[in-house]
């Protein structure tokens, strides 16, 4: 009986000529699947914020809390790239090195200190995005939160299928929507003004 072919891969992810994955190039920590849904969700509220900040007369407080969930999806993508070498190289690709690295990001400003004593905290760092780009910004953070669905998707998809030939199908569709990940991201971030200075030290 012929041996299967593998499907066409990108170059540096196909897998190996048994086309069986293995860790390097379709990563399967089991964490993935909760930290791609806690991105997704961070994504739709700081979209959410933005919107309402620029929409209502309560701009401060919305910017306020999108700046801390802003905070929370680069902590969380960086435990994404630290379990999930082909997205941290997506991201590099993008100039989103900052998003992979391993050290934690910058102290939050909102100390408990800081909440004590409002007269002394600082300005908010989040720039809100002008009105003309609310559609654009909505847009692409659902095809940000899509993807990252999709990945966990065919992840398990390839976790359940019994041949390798299917095992390997999965395993490259996965990859192709890492690249739309950081693709995306890069883009919203020229929108939000992201990262973060504090994040992008």
């Amino acid at each position: 009986m012929a041996k299967p072919t593998c499907y066409p891969a990108k170059a540096g992810y196909g897998c190996p000529p048994s086309c069986a994955p293995v860790a390097d190039e379709c990563p399967n920590h089991p964490d993935l699947y909760l930290l791609r849904d806690a991105a997704a969700d961070e994504r739709g509220a700081i979209a959410d914020y933005l919107t309402c900040a620029a929409e209502t007369c309560l701009d401060e407080l919305f910017l306020d809390v999108a700046e801390d969930e802003m905070q929370h999806y680069v902590e969380t993508m960086r435990l994404i790239a630290r379990f999930d070498p082909i997205q941290a190289e997506m991201l590099e690709e993008e100039d989103l090195g900052f998003l992979v690295m391993q050290r934690p990001i910058g102290k939050a400003k909102w100390s408990q200190s800081a909440k004590k004593n409002p007269a002394e905290e600082t300005d908010v760092g989040v720039i809100p995005p002008n009105k003309k780009d609310l559609p654009a910004i909505r847009c692409i953070t659902k095809a940000i939160q899509d993807e990252l669905h999709a990945i966990n998707k065919y992840q398990r998809y390839m976790n359940d299928a019994e041949t390798d030939l299917v095992k390997e199908h999965f395993c490259e569709l996965m990859n192709d929507e890492k690249e739309h990940v950081a693709e995306f991201t890069a883009a919203l971030f020229e929108l939000t003004h992201e990262p973060l200075p504090e994040e992008n030290d």
